[in-house]
């Protein structure tokens, strides 16, 4: 029997009964392990808080010793403390540790969460693949979270961005600062945004959020309109100011309009303001529709 195998059984044992046993601590020069029920020992605060905070531990007193027997080849295991001073769990979701995800499963949600399959489709297969599983929607976010940032490793946020829209298939465009480097303006759409207004181009939405982002760049959103009254988005900006933020965006949807569009497709928008935009970049007088002021 190897140390994962006793590990296994005893943490099994501790299901069975409704109690989740942990290792305390190791010790490899002696094959030696401590388990201890997962509430047991006393929280300690890493900072002192005013708030009323909760905690699962409760000085729990069970312990058990797993200790290697090299003359016979086995585990021994011996019985420190076999009482619980509390009574067993009839549900383990509220455990952490009974929630964690085994090896396969861990594999099964990274290669869902590559397919873009949903949190709560990802997990049904889990429980499907092991019923015994007790894991919840939290658990696969906190993995699918765990991925991105082994994936985004050694990345700047901006790189993640810039790679993310390039690898999607994004129609986007960029300014920097020359002397700073930074980032001022960002414009992208997506490939499907793009098809749904090449089939309906005859009306267009721009407007700036009043609240803008940890960088005090406000978003600009392009919305369209179909045939019946429903509305989809299109692209996005972000830029350093509100007022530049509209003109630059309304700039790039300028050219994004004359680039991806035939003179099939090149109809007329409903006009209710025309913004020609020859001090920021050389493309075609856009028409533009802003939204009509609640009175």
């Amino acid at each position: 029997m190897s140390r994962e195998d006793l590990i296994e059984w005893v943490q099994s044992r501790g299901r069975d009964l409704g109690y989740v046993i942990v290792i305390k601590r190791s010790r490899n020069k002696s094959p030696t392990v401590i388990f201890q029920c997962d509430r047991g020992g006393t929280y300690v605060p890493k900072k002192i808080s005013s708030k009323n905070t909760g905690t699962r531990k409760i000085d729990c007193p069970f312990q058990l010793e797993g200790k290697y027997i090299r003359v016979d080849g086995c585990w021994r295991v011996r019985v420190i403390c076999g009482v619980h001073n509390h009574d067993p769990a009839l549900h383990l979701e509220g455990h952490p540790y009974a929630r964690r995800l085994s090896g396969n499963e861990v594999e099964l949600v990274e290669n869902l969460s590559a397919m873009h399959v949903k949190p709560r489709d990802i997990l049904t297969s889990v429980k499907m693949q092991n019923p015994d599983n007790v894991s919840i929607t939290k658990t696969i976010y906190n993995a699918r979270q765990k991925f991105r940032m082994m994936d985004n490793a050694g990345k700047t946020q901006m790189q993640v961005v810039m790679s993310f829209l390039h690898n999607n298939g994004y129609v986007h465009e960029s300014r920097t600062n020359n002397a700073t480097d930074e980032l001022e303006d960002l414009f992208f759409v997506h490939p499907k945004s793009m098809e749904k207004w090449r089939a309906f181009t005859h009306v267009l939405l721009i407007d700036a959020t009043y609240k803008t982002n940890r960088y005090s760049m406000p978003l600009v959103e392009m919305v369209g309109v179909t045939s019946t009254n429903m509305t989809f988005c299109i692209a996005f900006a972000l830029h350093e100011g509100e007022g530049e933020g509209e003109r630059y965006a309304k700039c790039h949807v300028g050219r994004s309009y004359t680039n991806h569009f035939d003179e099939r497709h090149r109809v007329p928008i409903c006009l209710i303001g025309c913004i020609y935009q020859q001090d920021m970049c050389k493309c075609t007088p856009l028409l533009h529709r802003f939204r009509m002021n609640e009175e």
